[in-house]
């Protein structure tokens, strides 16, 4: 079921390119992303990817505040 829903996500995406040429390596990454996505984590590709770019930034921003930080021992 999940290779068919990310399956069907992808063709519908191409019903916008009717006419137009698609660049097929792209689509075909991102639907292995999104079926791996889907079984793992049961959730879509773009979902994850959107949590995982708020997690990077909350690491940048704990990085960030971890080098404010001054330990008297630690320089």
């Amino acid at each position: 079921p999940a290779m068919v829903a990310s399956t069907e996500t992808m063709l519908g995406r191409w019903k916008n390119y009717e006419g137009k040429e698609i660049d097929v390596l792209q689509e075909f990454r991102l639907l292995s992303s999104e079926v791996t996505s889907r079984i793992a984590f049961g959730n879509s590709y773009i979902e994850g990817k959107n949590i995982f770019e708020m997690l990077t930034k909350l690491g940048f921003i704990i990085y960030k505040i971890f080098l404010t930080i001054r330990v008297p021992v630690i320089r």
